[in-house]
C-alpha cells in the first residue's frame, strides 16, 4: 500500500479540473446513487484533512475521484478503495456507452470490449489527475483482513463503505473498524439508515456503547485484548450518529454517519480554539 499522505501540487485547485469531475457526477454518479453524496464527501475531506481514508465498494469511481480531489487540493492524504468488479456491468454499462462522445468518450470503450474494472479506474483516476492519491484494489471484500491490514495501526480517519448494506454486514464492519478509527474519526454506510433492520441495530448498538456496553454481537468479533481497548477508548469518547437521508424514492437515498467524538473541552479536530 502506499504511503497515507502525499505532499505536493500546492496551488492545485479542483476548479483546475472541474469540467471533468462535474462530468462524472452527471453522466455516471446516478447509477450508485452518489451524484450528491460525492459532493458532500469532497466537503468532508476539504475541511477534515483526513490522512487515511478506505472505501469499500468502488463502484464507478465517481465519489473516489470527488474525495482525491479534496486530498489533492489539501495537499495531504491517501485513499484505499476496495472492489471485486461484480457490478462492472449493468446498469453500469449503460451509463459508459451514453458516454461516445465529450470528455468522458474515453472511458466508453470499457462498456463494449474491456470490463476491467482495474484498468477502467486507472483510466477514471488519471483523467482526473488523482493517481497519487488513490491506491485502487481489486478482490472480494473480506472485512478480517482489511481490518487487521499493518497500514491501519495508526489509525482510519474516514471509513465509507458502499458495497452491503445489511445488519450482519453492518455488524461486523463496527466491530472491525470502530477500534481502528481515529481520535474524531469516521464511519459512513451507504443506504443503512433506510434499511429497516439495519437502521434499528444501528441506533440500539450506538446507544449501547455510549453507556460503555459493548454489545455480544460486537464482541464476539473481538479478542479480549480489543475489547478492553474498546472499553477504555469509550471512557473519553461518544459516538455521534447522524442518518443522511435524501428526498428521493430509490433504494441507495441515504448515508449513515457515525462519529468518534472525544469527551473533552473542545471538539476533537479543533487546532485553533478562540473566544
Amino acid at each position: 500500500m502506499n504511503e497515507t499522505a502525499v505532499m505536493g501540487h500546492t496551488g492545485w485547485k479542483i476548479a483546475d479540473n472541474m469540467p471533468y469531475l462535474l462530468a462524472l457526477r452527471e453522466k455516471m454518479g446516478w447509477v450508485y446513487g452518489s451524484e450528491d453524496l460525492c459532493i458532500l464527501l469532497y466537503s468532508l475531506v476539504k475541511r477534515q484533512r483526513p490522512r487515511l481514508v478506505v472505501e469499500l465498494g468502488t463502484g464507478l469511481g465517481v465519489s473516489t475521484v470527488w474525495m482525491a480531489a479534496a486530498m489533492r487540493e489539501n495537499s495531504i492524504g491517501h485513499l484505499h478503495t476496495f472492489d471485486n468488479g461484480s457490478h462492472f456491468s449493468r446498469p453500469a454499462m449503460s451509463a459508459l456507452f451514453d458516454m461516445q462522445e465529450g470528455l468522458l468518450g474515453p472511458l466508453a470503450g470499457f462498456a463494449d470490449a474491456d470490463r476491467d474494472i482495474g484498468r477502467f479506474m486507472e483510466a477514471v483516476l488519471l483523467s482526473a489527475d488523482v493517481q497519487e492519491y488513490v491506491t485502487f484494489h481489486s478482490g472480494n471484500i473480506n472485512l478480517f483482513e482489511l481490518a487487521s491490514h499493518p497500514a491501519y495501526a495508526d489509525g482510519i480517519d474516514m471509513l465509507f463503505s458502499d458495497f452491503d448494506h445489511g445488519p450482519e454486514m453492518v455488524t461486523e464492519l463496527l466491530a472491525r473498524f470502530l477500534p481502528l478509527l481515529s481520535p474524531a474519526g469516521s464511519i459512513f454506510i451507504d443506504s443503512a439508515s433506510t434499511h429497516r433492520m439495519s437502521y434499528l441495530l444501528i441506533e440500539q448498538m450506538v446507544a449501547a456503547l455510549n453507556h460503555r456496553k459493548i454489545p455480544a454481537s460486537l464482541a464476539c468479533f473481538l479478542s479480549d485484548a480489543e475489547i478492553d481497548s474498546l472499553d477504555r477508548r469509550l471512557r473519553s469518547s461518544r459516538l455521534g450518529l447522524t442518518h443522511l437521508v435524501e428526498r428521493h424514492d430509490r433504494p441507495q437515498n441515504s448515508t449513515t454517519w457515525i462519529q468518534f467524538e472525544p469527551l473533552d473541552m473542545g471538539p476533537g479536530l479543533a487546532t485553533n480554539m478562540h473566544g
